[in-house]
């Protein structure tokens, strides 16, 4: 809950607090957030904690012109997921560089065409 939640909150309160600009707050969650997995009850509730705040925080951020929005990666290639599937072939799932590319794109001028609450990514 500090890393996944409370952290991303707390970047943005203190920047709000000193007064640094911000045009775009990309919130980073999981599709373990949408539908909540056996065994991963903390990560789930801490990625659902996230969609949520995302939503409240674009809805209170919205009148200072800056946009908000959320990412659900699904299966990825990192070092959380060996530890969570072992025996899962990284090779086979999506590699954090595309998780990457897609982040770029939504901080990009092309990323303010999307609206959506929850952008999910899967391969």
């Amino acid at each position: 809950m500090r890393v996944n939640v409370y952290a991303p909150f707390r970047f943005v309160q203190e920047a709000l607090l000193r007064n640094h600009p911000l045009e775009k707050i990309v919130n980073i969650a999981s599709t373990a957030g949408i539908n909540g997995r056996s065994g991963w009850l903390s990560y789930s509730t801490s990625k659902a904690a996230v969609i949520n705040m995302s939503e409240v925080m674009r809805d209170e951020l919205a009148p200072y012109g800056v946009d908000v929005v959320c990412l659900s990666p699904g299966r990825c290639a990192t070092d959380l997921r060996k530890t969570l599937a072992p025996d899962e072939d990284p090779t086979t799932i999506m590699q954090p560089e595309q998780v990457a590319d897609v982040i770029a794109m939504m901080s990009s001028p092309t990323g303010k065409m999307l609206l959506s609450e929850n952008l999910v990514v899967r391969t």
